[in-house]
């Protein structure tokens, strides 16, 4: 029989102002023996697993007097279907250590002398326990789940590329012109956070160089992003009459990829050529701009200081932007031809499904 199902608030460690939550379930069995069901509610809680910590639990239950003598322990986590969910018997040694047991879910329906249905509603669906626990984690610590606080240069940075920014309606309007190359190419340096809003990972976390020196010319855009291994997207623009993919012109659509793809295959080469030197380069220009130096038109996103390893390989992708769609359906289907048909994999996008890409209105 069940006794009680409520969730509980204990503290971890010496310092009693680290708290977690958990939800309790005491049942007794027609033996007289006790059974506590300790639940972690996972990302609802305040804490780790309770498995961490699972001695600081009970010992706060026992001083709250919901632990009584002899009882028994069942550790149960949740993991969106009952038939997933795991459940382990705990036992404590002379010491206070735990152990654990892991057991069915027919297993502890017998011990608990309890239905099926007991596990069918998740803590996260039962409304009840779900208000509990927000007053209780509002209690504790009112801004739990707040974003982090930013410091004042990000926020700042942020609101400088905000007020500089091109629209996305202005953009589709500029490409429906039939916006030649050096008209589009224009309108990325004035607003480069095009480039770091689709390929910054993580977002905001990004620096894009522009006329970027490499081989016999120059790359149009490069985006330096990524965490510990630095990612480098070299972006070739066209115009937006570069070519229009339909059913009928397949030939004249891989007549301008390959010319546009020869361009920068040529200069990949050159980087595949020699990986090690095209890499310290990138990076001595990456630390050039994150110390405030201006190098090739660099701009830098909100968040400054690429968090990446130069002794680490970066990781190379190549992207050409151009023409227009009439047909999404047959121009994904001859670009995906196109990309693996070349060596290395190089990106085909065409001006309609870039900017379908974009987050700003």
């Amino acid at each position: 029989m069940k006794l009680s199902d409520f969730i509980f608030q204990y503290p971890v460690g010496i310092s009693s102002r680290r708290q977690c939550l958990c939800r309790v379930r005491m049942f007794t069995a027609s033996q007289g023996t006790v059974v506590l069901l300790l639940t972690d509610i996972g990302e609802l809680g305040l804490g780790s697993s309770i498995m961490n910590h699972i001695e600081h639990l009970c010992a706060a239950l026992a001083v709250r007097g919901f632990f009584p003598e002899g009882a028994r322990v069942v550790e149960h986590h949740e993991r969106g279907r009952a038939v997933d969910d795991g459940f382990y018997l705990v036992a404590f040694d002379a010491s206070g250590s735990p152990s654990w047991e892991e057991v069915t879910m027919e297993r502890i329906i017998v011990m608990l002398e309890c239905q099926a249905d007991e596990f069918a509603k998740p803590t996260a669906h039962d409304q009840r326990l779900v208000e509990e626990i927000e007053r209780l984690r509002n209690a504790v610590d009112p801004f739990f789940d707040a974003p982090d606080l930013e410091a004042p240069e990000i926020v700042n940075r942020r609101g400088d590329i905000e007020d500089q920014m091109v629209s996305k309606a202005m953009l589709l309007q500029v490409i429906e012109s039939g916006a030649t190359e050096r008209e589009l190419q224009q309108l990325f340096k004035k607003d480069p956070s095009f480039f770091g809003e689709v390929y910054a990972s993580p977002y905001e976390e990004y620096i894009v160089l522009s006329e970027y020196p490499l081989a016999d010319g120059f790359v149009d855009f490069v985006v330096l992003t990524g965490r510990s291994r630095m990612e480098v997207v070299l972006i070739e623009i066209k115009g937006a009459d570069f070519f229009l993919v339909n059913a009928d012109s397949y030939g004249e659509f891989a007549q301008k990829m390959n010319q546009a793809a020869g361009q920068i295959r040529r200069r990949i080469g050159a980087i595949y050529r020699d990986m090690s030197a095209f890499r310290k380069n990138i990076h001595k220009v990456r630390r050039a701009v994150e110390s405030g130096a201006s190098r090739h038109g660099s701009f830098v996103g909100p968040r400054p200081g690429l968090l990446v390893d130069p002794d680490k390989d970066i990781e190379l992708r190549t992207v050409i932007i151009g023409g227009r769609t009439r047909d999404d359906v047959v121009e994904s289907g001859k670009r995906h031809e196109f990309e693996h048909g070349v060596s290395p994999p190089i990106r085909i996008e065409s001006w309609d499904t870039w900017i379908r890409k974009l987050q700003r209105q």
